[in-house]
């Protein structure tokens, strides 16, 4: 699609995934055993044929631009469009005078990104969350978008979430927003919740951050929306395949635990619409002759001789004799040794958990353990 630009707020807002976002962004954090978070909103973009992104980033965005590199795996390493990376201050108060200072929210780095949304020539705008786990077409979104007829239009889902962050919505018959709450579903009556996708005009966009900015307003879904409410219509696309925002710990443990359920992969990871990420080339995963394993997403070059249930491994993780995980989420060159027992965790890359050690956490709240960190 020439005529649209897709743009992706890669840093931290409202989340809180403790230790995994001390040294990157949540869009940089690793799931599923291959992938970044990120890597769906990208993938959702490139396989509706949105071939110009940016990325506007804030702070912790060196992991994510290592993820990203071009872009060639997303195909989008193009001499017109591609992947355009936006650090904070990317642009000076003389190319944008709506660069106030720094960055205090979402608007404040849409304002700071106003030069690259005034120089390119697409027509509308697909605006998205890169904490969003999910796979939507977002060709229909546009076709949606268009026959509507509104000025914006904001992907929600019917999906309930318990979290002070989420932004509720009150549609009406025809499926128009109506009321827009953050944290707050007003007694039930705001049943649907955002995703953080939205679609509208590169112009339309334009005039609302320089309103937003011209009146102080720094919080995209209190302020931003709610006067887009009052002045404007805003359309619904609902979206009830999966779907996963990830605020904290828990949603992201949640959601790797989901995609070891066959109907959860079954509506992320489609034929017609895979997810793509960076690719690496590792020698097979290895089992020994005690290794038992069940029920688990084994990356290749792990080397396993313990027991493994019901558990996420990525590349190159080592498992020694009678070490035994269960429900964990084991990340990259992470060490097992012997006799170690662990239940409910999330080790980051290059963690260690010494001979005989045991460490259990609980679903409802998992225990982080640091990059590179020795227990």
């Amino acid at each position: 699609m020439k005529n649209v630009l897709g743009l992706i707020i890669a840093f931290d807002t409202d989340n809180d995934l403790r230790e995994l976002t001390d040294h990157r962004t949540v869009a940089a954090v690793p799931f599923g055993g291959r992938y970044r978070i990120v890597d769906f909103m990208l993938s959702n973009m490139a396989n509706a044929g949105i071939f110009r992104i940016g990325l506007l980033m804030k702070d912790k965005y060196q992991s994510l631009i290592d993820h990203i590199g071009t872009g060639k795996d997303w195909d989008l390493s193009r001499k017109n469009g591609g992947i355009t990376l936006l650090p904070p201050y990317s642009f000076s108060k003389k190319a944008s005078p709506l660069v106030t200072g720094e960055y205090r929210g979402k608007i404040d780095a849409l304002a700071g990104a106003i030069d690259y949304l005034q120089k390119t020539r697409a027509d509308y705008v697909v605006l998205a969350d890169g904490d969003l786990i999910a796979n939507i077409d977002l060709r229909e979104v546009l076709k949606a978008h268009e026959a509507g007829g509104n000025d914006i239009t904001m992907v929600v889902t019917k999906k309930s979430a318990d979290n002070p962050y989420t932004t509720y919505c009150e549609l009406n018959r025809k499926r128009e927003i109506v009321d827009i709450r953050v944290g707050d579903n007003n007694d039930g009556k705001c049943k649907y919740s955002a995703l953080g996708v939205y679609v509208m005009s590169r112009q339309y966009l334009i005039h609302l951050i320089a309103d937003c900015v011209t009146h102080n307003c720094i919080h995209f879904e209190r302020e931003l929306l709610a006067r887009a409410l009052n002045d404007s219509n805003i359309g619904a696309y609902v979206f009830n395949e999966y779907n996963m925002k990830v605020f904290d710990a828990k949603d992201y443990f949640q959601a790797n635990m989901d995609i070891l359920d066959k109907d959860c992969r079954d509506e992320l990871f489609l034929r017609t619409r895979p997810i793509f990420t960076r690719i690496y080339d590792e020698s097979p995963a290895y089992y020994g002759d005690q290794a038992e394993v069940s029920d688990c997403l084994v990356a290749d070059g792990c080397h396993i001789e313990g027991k493994v249930t019901n558990s996420i491994l990525f590349r190159d993780v080592l498992v020694e004799k009678d070490a035994e995980i269960k429900d964990s989420i084991i990340m990259e060159n992470g060490r097992i040794l012997t006799g170690a027992s662990l239940a409910h965790m999330v080790l980051d890359r290059g963690v260690t958990i010494r001979e005989g050690r045991t460490m259990m956490g609980h679903e409802n709240y998992p225990v982080v353990v640091a990059k590179r960190s020795v227990v």
